[in-house]
Protein backbone atom coordinates (compact mmCIF):
# COMPACT_ATOMS: atom_id res chain seq x y z
CA UNK A 1 0.00 0.00 0.00
CA UNK A 2 1.43 3.44 -0.74
CA UNK A 3 1.71 5.83 1.45
CA UNK A 4 2.38 10.12 0.62
CA UNK A 5 5.76 10.47 1.97
CA UNK A 6 6.75 13.15 4.90
CA UNK A 7 8.22 16.13 4.11
CA UNK A 8 11.01 16.90 6.18
CA UNK A 9 11.57 21.07 5.95
CA UNK A 10 8.78 22.67 7.71
CA UNK A 11 6.24 22.89 10.64
CA UNK A 12 4.15 19.95 11.50
CA UNK A 13 1.02 22.11 10.80
CA UNK A 14 2.30 22.93 7.27
CA UNK A 15 3.30 19.05 6.47
CA UNK A 16 -0.67 18.21 7.52
CA UNK A 17 -1.90 20.82 5.05
CA UNK A 18 0.16 19.52 2.20
CA UNK A 19 -0.73 15.85 2.84
CA UNK A 20 -4.57 16.81 2.66
CA UNK A 21 -4.41 19.26 0.20
CA UNK A 22 -6.97 17.85 -2.46
CA UNK A 23 -6.42 16.85 -5.80
CA UNK A 24 -6.90 19.52 -8.45
CA UNK A 25 -9.62 18.17 -9.85
CA UNK A 26 -12.87 20.13 -11.03
CA UNK A 27 -14.89 17.79 -8.61
CA UNK A 28 -13.39 19.10 -5.92
CA UNK A 29 -14.12 22.70 -6.81
CA UNK A 30 -17.45 23.78 -5.34
CA UNK A 31 -19.60 25.05 -8.47
CA UNK A 32 -16.98 23.55 -10.89
CA UNK A 33 -17.89 21.42 -13.89
CA UNK A 34 -17.74 18.50 -12.23
CA UNK A 35 -19.84 19.76 -9.37
CA UNK A 36 -23.34 18.57 -10.88
CA UNK A 37 -21.73 15.18 -10.41
CA UNK A 38 -21.01 15.16 -6.36
CA UNK A 39 -24.73 16.33 -6.21
CA UNK A 40 -25.76 13.54 -8.06
CA UNK A 41 -23.61 11.15 -5.68
CA UNK A 42 -26.04 12.83 -2.86
CA UNK A 43 -29.17 10.66 -4.28
CA UNK A 44 -27.55 7.75 -3.28
CA UNK A 45 -26.52 8.61 -0.24
CA UNK A 46 -30.10 9.47 0.90
CA UNK A 47 -31.21 6.11 0.11
CA UNK A 48 -28.55 4.33 2.08
CA UNK A 49 -29.85 4.37 5.21
CA UNK A 50 -32.86 3.16 4.08
CA UNK A 51 -31.92 0.30 1.84
CA UNK A 52 -29.25 -1.19 4.28
CA UNK A 53 -31.27 -0.96 7.51
CA UNK A 54 -33.88 -3.19 5.53
CA UNK A 55 -31.47 -5.48 4.18
CA UNK A 56 -29.22 -5.66 7.44
CA UNK A 57 -32.46 -5.86 9.79
CA UNK A 58 -33.76 -9.11 7.03
CA UNK A 59 -29.98 -10.83 7.38
CA UNK A 60 -29.45 -10.57 11.53
CA UNK A 61 -32.94 -10.58 12.35
CA UNK A 62 -32.77 -7.69 14.63
CA UNK A 63 -33.99 -4.46 13.84
CA UNK A 64 -31.09 -2.10 13.15
CA UNK A 65 -31.12 1.57 13.38
CA UNK A 66 -28.76 3.34 10.79
CA UNK A 67 -27.69 7.01 10.59
CA UNK A 68 -25.26 7.87 7.45
CA UNK A 69 -23.55 10.85 7.90
CA UNK A 70 -22.70 13.40 5.60
CA UNK A 71 -19.43 12.25 3.08
CA UNK A 72 -16.38 13.92 4.03
CA UNK A 73 -13.82 14.21 1.60
CA UNK A 74 -10.41 12.84 2.21
CA UNK A 75 -7.21 10.94 1.32
CA UNK A 76 -7.78 7.07 1.28
CA UNK A 77 -4.39 6.62 2.92
CA UNK A 78 -4.99 9.17 5.73
CA UNK A 79 -8.31 7.58 6.22
CA UNK A 80 -7.03 3.76 6.30
CA UNK A 81 -4.18 5.04 8.62
CA UNK A 82 -6.59 6.47 11.19
CA UNK A 83 -8.60 3.39 12.03
CA UNK A 84 -7.47 1.92 14.86
CA UNK A 85 -10.47 0.21 16.19
CA UNK A 86 -10.62 -3.94 14.88
CA UNK A 87 -12.11 -3.60 12.29
CA UNK A 88 -13.04 -5.30 8.39
CA UNK A 89 -12.65 -4.27 5.13
CA UNK A 90 -15.31 -5.37 2.41
CA UNK A 91 -14.55 -4.76 -1.28
CA UNK A 92 -16.91 -4.07 -3.60
CA UNK A 93 -16.98 -3.86 -7.61
CA UNK A 94 -19.34 -1.31 -9.16
CA UNK A 95 -20.60 -2.07 -12.47
CA UNK A 96 -17.13 -2.70 -14.91
CA UNK A 97 -15.62 0.16 -12.85
CA UNK A 98 -11.49 -1.15 -12.05
CA UNK A 99 -11.62 1.29 -8.54
CA UNK A 100 -13.30 -0.65 -5.87
CA UNK A 101 -16.37 0.52 -3.52
CA UNK A 102 -14.90 -0.10 0.44
CA UNK A 103 -17.09 -0.53 3.10
CA UNK A 104 -15.42 -0.41 6.58
CA UNK A 105 -17.26 -2.51 9.11
CA UNK A 106 -16.35 -2.58 12.79
CA UNK A 107 -15.70 -6.08 14.71
CA UNK A 108 -18.31 -4.98 17.74
CA UNK A 109 -20.81 -4.51 14.83
CA UNK A 110 -20.01 -8.57 13.39
CA UNK A 111 -20.04 -9.94 16.67
CA UNK A 112 -23.39 -7.91 18.18
CA UNK A 113 -24.89 -8.94 14.56
CA UNK A 114 -23.86 -12.35 15.58
CA UNK A 115 -26.08 -12.13 19.07
CA UNK A 116 -29.02 -10.89 17.46
CA UNK A 117 -28.57 -13.37 14.83
CA UNK A 118 -28.63 -16.14 16.98
CA UNK A 119 -31.14 -15.08 19.46
CA UNK A 120 -29.54 -12.73 21.88
CA UNK A 121 -29.25 -9.39 22.31
CA UNK A 122 -26.32 -6.82 22.14
CA UNK A 123 -25.38 -5.36 25.73
CA UNK A 124 -22.78 -2.71 24.41
CA UNK A 125 -19.90 -4.22 26.02
CA UNK A 126 -18.72 -6.44 23.25
CA UNK A 127 -14.94 -5.90 22.48
CA UNK A 128 -13.57 -7.93 19.74
CA UNK A 129 -10.23 -8.42 18.33
CA UNK A 130 -7.55 -11.11 17.24
CA UNK A 131 -8.52 -13.92 14.35
CA UNK A 132 -11.78 -13.88 12.94
CA UNK A 133 -13.61 -17.09 13.75
CA UNK A 134 -15.25 -19.38 11.16
CA UNK A 135 -18.73 -17.99 12.94
CA UNK A 136 -17.80 -14.38 12.46
CA UNK A 137 -16.08 -14.91 9.13
CA UNK A 138 -19.70 -16.68 8.32
CA UNK A 139 -21.17 -13.43 9.86
CA UNK A 140 -19.69 -10.77 7.77
CA UNK A 141 -20.05 -12.99 4.36
CA UNK A 142 -24.07 -12.46 5.59
CA UNK A 143 -23.20 -8.76 5.92
CA UNK A 144 -21.58 -8.25 2.77
CA UNK A 145 -24.24 -10.68 0.95
CA UNK A 146 -26.83 -7.26 2.55
CA UNK A 147 -24.56 -4.97 1.44
CA UNK A 148 -24.32 -5.76 -1.78
CA UNK A 149 -28.12 -5.95 -2.12
CA UNK A 150 -28.61 -2.09 -0.15
CA UNK A 151 -25.72 -0.33 -2.37
CA UNK A 152 -27.24 -1.76 -5.58
CA UNK A 153 -30.54 -0.54 -4.51
CA UNK A 154 -29.32 3.04 -3.16
CA UNK A 155 -27.28 3.03 -6.53
CA UNK A 156 -30.69 2.69 -8.26
CA UNK A 157 -30.95 6.26 -7.76
CA UNK A 158 -28.62 7.08 -10.59
CA UNK A 159 -29.29 4.25 -12.79
CA UNK A 160 -28.89 0.65 -13.61
CA UNK A 161 -25.77 0.03 -11.11
CA UNK A 162 -24.81 -3.38 -10.10
CA UNK A 163 -22.44 -4.11 -6.69
CA UNK A 164 -20.50 -7.30 -6.61
CA UNK A 165 -18.77 -8.57 -3.52
CA UNK A 166 -15.22 -9.03 -4.08
CA UNK A 167 -13.95 -9.89 -0.45
CA UNK A 168 -12.67 -8.92 2.53
CA UNK A 169 -9.88 -8.06 4.76
CA UNK A 170 -9.48 -8.09 8.52
CA UNK A 171 -5.87 -6.37 8.61
CA UNK A 172 -5.66 -2.93 7.34
CA UNK A 173 -2.10 -3.06 5.82
CA UNK A 174 -3.73 -5.54 3.45
CA UNK A 175 -6.01 -2.96 1.70
CA UNK A 176 -4.49 -1.11 -1.61
CA UNK A 177 -6.38 1.07 -3.76
CA UNK A 178 -4.11 1.93 -6.65
CA UNK A 179 -6.08 5.40 -7.37
CA UNK A 180 -4.85 8.15 -9.86
CA UNK A 181 -6.69 10.47 -7.66
CA UNK A 182 -5.96 9.26 -4.13
CA UNK A 183 -9.36 10.96 -3.01
CA UNK A 184 -12.29 9.54 -1.42
CA UNK A 185 -15.97 10.65 0.04
CA UNK A 186 -16.60 8.41 3.48
CA UNK A 187 -19.71 8.33 4.82
CA UNK A 188 -19.10 7.62 8.39
CA UNK A 189 -22.40 5.59 9.33
CA UNK A 190 -23.72 4.88 13.01
CA UNK A 191 -26.16 1.47 13.91
CA UNK A 192 -27.57 0.70 16.73
CA UNK A 193 -28.78 -2.44 18.07
CA UNK A 194 -30.80 -2.97 21.14
CA UNK A 195 -30.35 0.29 21.87
CA UNK A 196 -26.89 1.03 21.97
CA UNK A 197 -24.97 2.99 19.32
CA UNK A 198 -22.01 1.84 17.51
CA UNK A 199 -19.87 3.53 14.92
CA UNK A 200 -20.09 0.74 12.69
CA UNK A 201 -19.33 1.35 8.86
CA UNK A 202 -17.66 3.49 7.15
CA UNK A 203 -18.80 3.63 2.80
CA UNK A 204 -15.86 5.25 1.04
CA UNK A 205 -16.71 6.11 -2.43
CA UNK A 206 -13.50 7.00 -4.73
CA UNK A 207 -14.02 10.16 -6.71
CA UNK A 208 -11.81 8.13 -9.44
CA UNK A 209 -15.25 5.50 -9.51
CA UNK A 210 -17.33 8.90 -9.37
CA UNK A 211 -15.71 9.92 -12.74
CA UNK A 212 -15.75 6.77 -14.53
CA UNK A 213 -19.58 6.48 -14.26
CA UNK A 214 -19.90 10.54 -15.38
CA UNK A 215 -20.99 9.11 -19.09
CA UNK A 216 -23.49 6.61 -17.95
CA UNK A 217 -24.93 9.07 -15.69
CA UNK A 218 -25.30 11.46 -18.55
CA UNK A 219 -27.14 8.40 -20.49
CA UNK A 220 -29.37 7.64 -17.61
CA UNK A 221 -30.60 11.44 -17.52
CA UNK A 222 -31.42 11.05 -21.33
CA UNK A 223 -33.33 7.79 -21.03
CA UNK A 224 -35.52 9.73 -17.82
CA UNK A 225 -36.71 12.50 -20.61
CA UNK A 226 -38.49 9.74 -23.07
CA UNK A 227 -36.88 11.54 -25.98
CA UNK A 228 -36.02 8.66 -28.64
CA UNK A 229 -34.62 9.44 -31.95
CA UNK A 230 -36.58 8.57 -34.77
CA UNK A 231 -33.55 8.29 -37.12
CA UNK A 232 -32.29 5.71 -34.67
CA UNK A 233 -35.24 4.29 -33.71
CA UNK A 234 -35.89 3.44 -37.90
CA UNK A 235 -32.15 2.12 -38.27
CA UNK A 236 -33.07 0.19 -35.70
CA UNK A 237 -36.57 -1.20 -37.10
CA UNK A 238 -34.99 -1.80 -40.31
CA UNK A 239 -31.45 -4.02 -39.00
CA UNK A 240 -34.30 -5.98 -37.03
CA UNK A 241 -36.13 -6.67 -40.07
CA UNK A 242 -33.64 -7.91 -42.09
CA UNK A 243 -32.45 -10.77 -39.57
CA UNK A 244 -32.48 -14.50 -40.77
CA UNK A 245 -34.01 -16.90 -38.25
CA UNK A 246 -34.38 -20.81 -39.01
CA UNK A 247 -38.43 -21.86 -39.30
CA UNK A 248 -39.08 -25.50 -39.40
CA UNK A 249 -42.23 -27.73 -38.58
CA UNK A 250 -42.17 -31.14 -37.39
CA UNK A 251 -44.35 -33.82 -38.39
CA UNK A 252 -43.58 -36.57 -36.21
CA UNK A 253 -40.87 -38.32 -33.93
CA UNK A 254 -41.07 -42.05 -34.35
CA UNK A 255 -39.17 -44.38 -32.02
CA UNK A 256 -37.55 -47.18 -33.28
CA UNK A 257 -35.62 -50.13 -31.94
CA UNK A 258 -32.10 -49.82 -32.73
CA UNK A 259 -32.42 -53.32 -34.54
CA UNK A 260 -35.50 -51.63 -36.60
CA UNK A 261 -32.63 -48.89 -37.82
CA UNK A 262 -30.44 -51.43 -38.69
CA UNK A 263 -32.38 -53.27 -41.15
CA UNK A 264 -33.13 -49.86 -43.10
CA UNK A 265 -33.01 -50.14 -46.82
CA UNK A 266 -33.46 -47.45 -49.92
CA UNK A 267 -37.39 -47.74 -50.26
CA UNK A 268 -38.35 -48.45 -46.90
CA UNK A 269 -41.99 -46.46 -45.96
CA UNK A 270 -42.28 -45.40 -42.36
CA UNK A 271 -45.17 -44.38 -40.98
CA UNK A 272 -46.15 -41.17 -39.52
CA UNK A 273 -49.47 -40.36 -38.04
CA UNK A 274 -51.86 -37.43 -39.15
CA UNK A 275 -52.15 -34.80 -36.60
CA UNK A 276 -53.36 -31.22 -36.86
CA UNK A 277 -51.48 -29.85 -34.04
CA UNK A 278 -47.94 -29.57 -36.02
CA UNK A 279 -45.78 -27.37 -33.89
CA UNK A 280 -43.78 -24.45 -36.76
CA UNK A 281 -40.37 -24.05 -34.70
CA UNK A 282 -37.87 -20.78 -34.83
CA UNK A 283 -34.58 -20.85 -33.55
CA UNK A 284 -35.49 -23.37 -30.65
CA UNK A 285 -38.48 -21.71 -29.49
CA UNK A 286 -42.43 -23.35 -30.96
CA UNK A 287 -43.90 -20.24 -32.73
CA UNK A 288 -47.24 -21.49 -33.77
CA UNK A 289 -49.50 -24.60 -34.22
CA UNK A 290 -51.00 -25.13 -37.11
CA UNK A 291 -52.13 -27.75 -40.38
CA UNK A 292 -49.84 -29.21 -42.99
CA UNK A 293 -51.79 -29.77 -46.05
CA UNK A 294 -51.41 -28.27 -50.10
CA UNK A 295 -51.23 -25.57 -51.80
CA UNK A 296 -50.91 -24.91 -55.36
CA UNK A 297 -49.11 -28.59 -55.88
CA UNK A 298 -46.83 -28.01 -53.10
CA UNK A 299 -46.74 -28.64 -49.34
CA UNK A 300 -48.15 -25.99 -47.09
CA UNK A 301 -48.58 -25.09 -43.33
CA UNK A 302 -51.29 -23.44 -41.94
CA UNK A 303 -51.46 -21.59 -38.38
CA UNK A 304 -54.25 -22.19 -36.35
CA UNK A 305 -53.01 -20.73 -33.22
CA UNK A 306 -50.10 -19.04 -31.98
CA UNK A 307 -48.09 -20.07 -29.05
Amino acid sequence: MSKSPSSSNGSGSAEAEKVHAPAQHSLLKKGGPDDLLLMAYKKVEKKLASSLKAQLSDTIGCEVILEVGDSEKLLFDDWLSDQEAASVYLEFQLGVLETPLWVRISRTFVTAAMDCFFGGEFDGQIEADGELKKSEIAMIDRLAAAMENGLTEAWSALGEMTIRYSGHFSDKDDVESNLADGSVLIAATSAELSGHKIAAIDIVQTLDGLIAIEPQLNRSEHRATNEIDPVWRDALTNSAEQIYLPVRSVLGRPTMQLSELSRLAVGDILPVAGTDNVPLIIGDRVFAHGIVGEQNGGVAFKIKHFS
